[in-house]
C-alpha cells in the first residue's frame, strides 16, 4: 500500500496528474493487500488496516470530553518537547477540524438532495468520514491512505460525469491526504490531487463557491 503512494511522489515525472486515473490506479494496487487482509480474517487473525499502518513507537490517545491530543513521539518523550513537532501537530489538528466540519456541512446538503444517487453519495461520505473523523490515528479501515479502496463504481462514474457533489466529496479526499504530507511516501500528493481537480474548473455553481474556495486556499497554504 505504501508503495502504490509512494513510488508517484518520488517519481522523476512531474507532469500534473490526471486526478482520477491516479486514484483509480491507487486502488488497483493496494486491492492486492485488500486481498491478504481477506485472507487474515478468515484464517481467525486480526486484519485490521491500524495496526498494519500504525508506527509501533508512536503512542497517540484522545482524552476522553477534550480537543486536546497528548502526543508521544517515542515511547517516553512527550511531543510538546519538541517545538517544530508540536506545531506539526497543531496545524494537522487544525485541518483535521476544518476538514471534519466541512464533511458536517456537506452531509447535510446530501441529506437534503434525494435522488437516484443519495445512497452512493451517503455510502462515500460515510467512508471518508470514518477515515477522517479518528486522526490521528489510522482507525480500522485504514484512514485516507485506504479510502480509494472502498470507492464504487457509481462514484467514479459520477466524478466522470461532473456531479458536483461527487466533485467535492474527491476534494475532500485530497484534503485529508493532506494531514499526512509529513511521511515520505505521501508529501505533497493531496495539494497536486487537489490542485489538478480544481484547474480545469471554469464555472462553478453558487452553492459551492464557498467550499471550493476554502479547498483552493488551504491545498495553496504552505505546510
Amino acid at each position: 500500500m505504501l508503495f502504490a503512494m509512494g513510488y508517484r511522489v518520488i517519481s522523476v515525472d512531474n507532469k500534473p496528474p490526471d486526478p482520477l486515473a491516479l486514484v483509480r490506479e491507487v486502488r488497483t494496487l493496494i486491492s492486492g493487500p485488500a486481498m491478504l487482509f481477506d485472507r487474515i480474517v478468515k484464517e481467525g487473525y486480526s486484519a485490521h488496516l491500524e495496526s498494519w499502518l500504525h508506527v509501533p513507537e508512536t503512542r497517540e490517545a484522545l482524552p476522553s470530553g477534550s480537543n486536546s491530543r497528548e502526543l508521544l513521539v517515542d515511547s517516553h518523550t512527550p511531543v510538546a518537547d519538541h517545538p517544530q513537532m508540536t506545531q506539526i501537530f497543531s496545524s494537522v489538528f487544525t485541518r483535521t477540524v476544518d476538514i471534519i466540519t466541512s464533511l458536517d456541512r456537506l452531509r447535510t446538503t446530501i441529506d437534503l438532495k434525494k435522488g437516484p444517487h443519495h445512497l452512493a453519495y451517503q455510502a462515500t461520505w460515510q467512508q471518508l468520514y470514518q477515515a477522517i473523523q479518528p486522526w490521528p490515528k489510522i482507525g480500522p479501515q485504514g484512514g485516507p491512505l485506504a479510502w480509494p479502496l472502498f470507492l464504487s463504481d457509481e462514484f467514479f462514474t459520477l466524478i466522470q460525469n461532473d456531479d458536483w457533489i461527487a466533485r467535492i466529496l474527491f476534494l475532500h479526499y485530497g484534503m485529508a491526504m493532506r494531514l499526512l504530507c509529513h511521511r515520505w511516501y505521501v508529501r505533497d500528493w493531496g495539494r497536486r490531487l487537489v490542485l489538478a481537480t480544481l484547474e480545469p474548473l471554469d464555472e462553478i455553481p453558487q452553492e459551492w463557491k464557498d467550499t471550493i474556495s476554502w479547498i483552493r486556499q488551504a491545498a495553496e497554504r504552505e505546510d
